[in-house]
């Protein structure tokens, strides 16, 4: 059915701890709104968004899946996206086109690291949020505790539209606090008669009042029923709800049971009433466009195509597309459109809806729509901008991880090794944090990525998906290196060719250290209009190049400022490769008088730990290096320690903490900043 407004869609993506239920929900989604017949289990490697052979296997996922159904006249656009923190690209770039979030917590467990992780991306988008607290049938359910942990660790007021409900001793089902109706119930006669039950009356009391005081903060009509003593209507408490939500003022609460499907049907009436539809919750985010022509690219029809490409995909029963979401306009088969980063145009082959692994052909889709499009997709890669009729607009892209673990691939076998690099680079395309450096000597591939999970699916993803079988070393960590101290080299380079011609150049670079974190700073004030273009490019090439490798023997560079400070350049002797050297050798000099020093990547590792085992789990972090930086209890007789560790401590840090802990631990960890190396520093 097609969708008449961009009001009638909800782009959503779902986010949570790895194992919190997000792919299960998912599924039970898709078995509510009627896509499909019978519910698949992670477990059995039979869900919809979970395509990947790997996924299956393994029972994660690993890459984004987009899926569609249809709700209340709604049409609902799902990212799930992966759990685990080695597939970080894969949430950055769902959450970058996403007008909302559905945040899933585990009853049990409450707010983990990666939750934080993911809500901290999804707080840098400003996307609103509504939470999801899951297996509320497991023992040891704390729906409180899981609401009081959100409202701390996110800084943000977490409201129950619901009160979950027990009945000897086991999880019933919930009541909707809006209405006072059975939002669900595990069994039909469970909550029938909940008015009589004075336990429970005292409770939905006491959680109506927590509402009514929570909605009366953040919205006005609600503070003048709250102060003249009148109970909002339903309406006025939704449409209430759907304002603070949109702002971001607090985040409704919903419970349940992905696994035995209840509590999702709730929840789709909740992102349909709450969350934002494009027209008022997807912002363009124009990082550049001439003067007007914001104007221009409204949520209509009429309007030109403005969209974003979010995903590569190559897969080998569909063809290869790209997945984008569109802003403006309306996209349809056999339209020309326009890349704003290279300047190629194209022409649309088929606009297609996606369902995880799967798609179909569709005739044509509008603004605020989230759709596959075959394109030719060397002309793209993630985080480009198409426009239609000659625009020139560029949209905001995405920023991604620096890789920090890097591994050697090998192809087994001649036709191995031939295969190897155009399948790496098919796999690099579709993940930005997936890197690639090519040997053609030694018929090497150095591939870097998050971690060694990260890297462990790409060698299986090029054996099943490319044919391609490989060996790997072991893996390494991706060092860096900063300067000390500021410095300032002049160097003139002439190059004799002949007795009569003669090739020179004169460059003065000036570096400096920044703080962590920094990046690289390149400025080029020195670089006057007199200066042709094409040495202008060779100087900030030659920069280019030795920051991404470092000087020789060294690694690549960051947290410094490069200023090219004067050039000296003589119309019939100077060149681009003189240029291109003396700007190659001035930097190097400089980063010489400024001194070397080795950063290596520090990670923000979250460990669960029975109490017991408190002592052991914190001797063991010391003795690596770690810097503790929080120590909480939790539900359970557990304990949540946070600490600082460098990267080349992690590995084997997973057995370790199975011994240390009678296997009972678990822990989480995610790329912090580049700080200055333990073993460099020595003793």
């Amino acid at each position: 059915m097609a969708v008449e407004s961009p009001s009638q869609i909800r782009n959503l993506g779902i986010i949570a701890h790895i194992d919190a239920g997000k792919t299960t929900l998912t599924e039970r989604i898709l078995l509510a709104t009627g896509c499909l017949r019978v519910a698949g289990e992670v477990h059995e490697g039979t869900t919809v968004s979970d395509y990947l052979q790997q996924e299956r296997e393994r029972g994660i996922s690993v890459v984004s899946a987009a899926v569609s159904c249809r709700w209340q006249n709604c049409q609902i656009n799902i990212v799930d996206t992966p759990g685990h923190i080695d597939f970080t690209a894969e949430v950055e770039r769902s959450l970058r086109v996403m007008d909302g979030v559905v945040a899933v917590f585990c009853a049990v467990h409450g707010v983990q690291a990666q939750s934080e992780a993911v809500w901290r991306r999804a707080r840098r988008y400003s996307l609103p949020a509504l939470a999801f607290i899951n297996k509320m049938d497991r023992e040891g359910a704390d729906f409180a505790g899981a609401v009081k942990q959100i409202h701390l660790r996110f800084g943000i007021p977490a409201v129950p539209v619901q009160l979950p409900v027990c009945k000897n001793g086991k999880f019933a089902g919930a009541l909707d606090l809006l209405t006072g109706a059975v939002a669900f119930a595990l069994d039909d006669r469970a909550l029938q008669d909940w008015e009589q039950d004075l336990e429970i009356s005292l409770a939905f009391s006491e959680a109506e009042s927590i509402l009514l005081e929570s909605l009366a903060e953040a919205d006005d009509e609600i503070l003048r029923c709250y102060l003249n003593n009148d109970k909002p209507g339903p309406d006025l408490y939704r449409e209430a709800l759907q304002r603070a939500t949109c702002k971001g003022q607090l985040i409704p609460v919903f419970c349940g049971t992905a696994l035995q499907n209840c509590g999702t049907s709730a929840l789709l009436d909740g992102i349909c009433s709450y969350l934002p539809p494009p027209d008022r919750g997807g912002q363009l985010r124009i990082s550049s466009a001439p003067a007007g022509i914001q104007a221009l690219l409204r949520q209509d029809a009429d309007a030109p195509v403005c969209l974003l490409v979010c995903r590569i995909c190559h897969q080998a029963w569909s063809g290869d597309f790209v997945m984008v979401r569109i802003y403006s306009g309306t996209v349809r088969a056999g339209q020309t459109l326009g890349n704003s980063r290279t300047g190629r145009e194209f022409s649309v082959r088929r606009v297609l809806r996606l369902q995880a692994g799967e798609c179909c052909e569709i005739d044509s889709a509008g603004a605020g729509d989230i759709v596959g499009l075959d394109i030719p997709i060397c002309d793209c890669r993630i985080g480009d901008t198409l426009c239609q009729g000659g625009l020139t607009v560029t949209l905001d892209s995405m920023l991604f991880p620096e890789p920090v673990v890097s591994m050697t691939f090998e192809g087994c076998q001649a036709e191995d090794r031939e295969a190897l690099p155009t399948a790496l680079q098919k796999m690099c395309a579709e993940d930005p944090s997936l890197r690639m450096q090519q040997d053609e000597i030694l018929g090497q591939c150095m591939v870097a990525g998050m971690g060694e999970l990260h890297l462990d699916i790409v060698q299986d993803r090029l054996r099943v998906e490319y044919g391609v079988h490989t060996r790997t070393g072991k893996p390494q960590v991706n060092y860096k290196q900063t300067i000390l101290s500021p410095a300032r080299q002049r160097l003139d380079f002439v190059k004799q060719l002949n007795p009569d011609v003669a090739r020179r150049a004169g460059i003065e670079i000036e570096v400096e250290p920044l703080s962590r974190g920094g990046g690289i700073s390149i400025e080029v004030p020195g670089m006057g209009k007199s200066l042709p273009q094409d040495c202008r490019l060779a100087i900030l090439q030659a920069i280019r190049e030795v920051v991404d490798t470092g000087i020789p023997g060294g690694h690549p560079l960051t947290d410094m400022r490069i200023t090219v400070v004067d050039v000296s350049y003589d119309a019939n002797e100077s060149s681009e490769l003189a240029f291109l050297t003396a700007a190659r050798q001035a930097l190097v000099e400089a980063i010489h008088l400024a001194g070397l020093a080795e950063l290596e990547p520090v990670m923000r590792l979250e460990v669960s730990t029975p109490q017991d085992h408190v002592g052991n789990v914190i001797a063991d972090l010391t003795a690596r290096n770690g810097r503790i930086t929080e120590l909480d209890s939790l539900a359970l007789g557990a304990s949540r320690i946070v600490a600082l560790l460098p990267l080349v401590e992690m590995f084997g840090y997973a057995s370790q903490l199975r011994s240390l802990s009678a296997g009972r631990a678990e822990f989480v960890a995610e790329p912090f900043q580049y700080d200055f190396s333990h073993a460099a520093a020595g003793p």
